[in-house]
């Protein structure tokens, strides 16, 4: 399996606050089947402690020699979860954002309690400037509660959705696992991923999430969603699109 959405690097954000968190967290991810963890610590985030490109990228080497002294069986990539703002294409092209693996594609979060139009602006922006975005965890976005046929049209737009474990398992309450049941039901999730922050509550073991996507959404949703569509992202390819249930 292929992790495309991790807050492992040391120091960085809310999540491994040192490198034996790091390595305790790999080392978990490794143990339960994920060969492939794309670090996407916090960028952009308004009144959050600024850190640069170069910040990410020491902790990034700081991981990944760590990884091989230890001998765990699994690779890290480098890559940012950028928060959405109108300026977000202009810090990617400069550099001080970063995308997943340097490819087009951007891991792209918001407020949670932002407007759809706001939304689908800067998806916009983001999709005339050549860059291909990763929605992360639309089920946690408000709006998208009160109204469901607002992911059928981001979806249409282009953007990859993102689903995280912790809201199909319902760790983030009902109202956000029903918007996540019904993006998985709808055929509207392209990746699914931990969100990982440490290896006691939000964790990157996905060996259950696993299990629990194929026995609700068919044998095939795990395969596509933690395995072929992030490699086809880490690797810049297009993502295989399933044809979607409109929402009525």
């Amino acid at each position: 399996m292929i992790d495309l959405h991790t807050h492992i690097l040391p120091g960085l954000d809310d999540g491994a606050q040192d490198l034996k968190e790091s390595l305790n967290m790999a080392n978990m991810a490794a143990k339960n089947g994920t060969k492939i963890i794309v670090a996407t610590p916090h960028r952009n985030l308004p009144g959050y402690k600024k850190r640069g490109a170069e910040d990410i990228k020491a902790a990034f080497e700081a991981l990944k020699s760590g990884i091989e002294v230890v001998g765990l069986d699994v690779r890290v990539l480098c890559g940012s979860e950028n928060f959405g703002s109108r300026d977000i294409a202009d810090k990617l092209d400069s550099g001080q954002l970063l995308t997943i693996n340097g490819t087009r594609y951007v891991l792209v979060e918001f407020d949670f309690d932002e407007r759809v139009e706001e939304i689908f602006a800067i998806t916009d922006l983001l999709l005339r400037s050549g860059y291909i975005p990763i929605v992360a965890h639309p089920e946690r976005y408000s709006c998208f509660y009160e109204d469901l046929s607002g992911l059928y049209e981001l979806y249409s737009f282009g953007a990859v959705l993102q689903i995280n474990k912790g809201s199909v398992l319902g760790h983030f309450g009902r109202r956000v696992q029903y918007v996540a049941d019904a993006i998985l039901s709808h055929r509207l999730a392209a990746v699914a991923a931990s969100d990982a922050h440490d290896i006691y509550d939000r964790t990157p073991d996905l060996s259950e999430f696993a299990e629990i996507l194929d026995i609700r959404y068919g044998e095939g949703c795990s395969p596509l969603l933690l395995e072929e569509n992030p490699k086809r992202i880490i690797e810049g390819r297009e993502v295989f699109w399933e044809s979607p249930v409109p929402f009525e």
